[in-house]
């Protein structure tokens, strides 16, 4: 009996560690559109965040940094995914960070999708948007953590790594 109980124990053990293993792999994403730069001199961008299910955050947070000598000003509004959830973008900066984040009253976990709409100024002569995302975080709704990657993505063939964008669940084998 005592040696079923030491393989118990054991095999428990491990719990831990595949929990981690499977976290990562179902890491949150958020990602940067490239700029569509417009003649007037603005250039608008999305963010999106992908999360695998079960894994979505309620409450997100980030900091777009940007060259000052390039960028007048920067505007963030809601993305469908923020709308839908009930959640609400509040940003604040200076000349060379903007910090955001989206919140709300309710518990409800924000989805797959466009969060927000940014809209910078380019400055005069200034021919592109030089946009990093810095610093993203999520909470659960309990309260826990949700480490989040940052993803720009450059150029108008980029497209989302296959790493971040949410895979369907496995299927468990059919044992016979």
């Amino acid at each position: 009996m005592s040696g079923f109980r030491f393989l118990n124990r054991k095999s428990l053990s491990w719990i831990p560690v595949l929990l981690c293993v499977g976290a990562m792999r179902a890491q949150s994403c958020m990602v940067l559109s490239p700029p569509n730069i417009s003649a007037n001199g603005t250039a608008s961008l999305d963010l999106s965040l992908y999360s695998a299910r079960g894994g979505e955050p309620t409450t997100v947070q980030w900091t777009f940094e940007y060259p000052s000598s390039r960028i007048q000003s920067l505007a963030v509004d809601e993305g469908p995914a923020l709308t839908s959830a009930g959640k609400t973008a509040m940003c604040s900066g200076d000349g060379a960070a903007y910090n955001c984040v989206a919140v709300g009253t309710n518990t409800k976990a924000i989805g797959n999708g466009i969060i927000a709409k940014l809209t910078a100024v380019l400055a005069p002569g200034a021919t592109a948007a030089a946009i990093q995302i810095k610093s993203p975080l999520g909470a659960s709704s309990a309260g826990y953590l949700i480490p989040i990657r940052s993803i720009v993505l450059s150029g108008s063939g980029a497209d989302v790594p296959s790493d971040c964008k949410p895979q369907p669940p496995k299927r468990a084998p059919v044992r016979k």
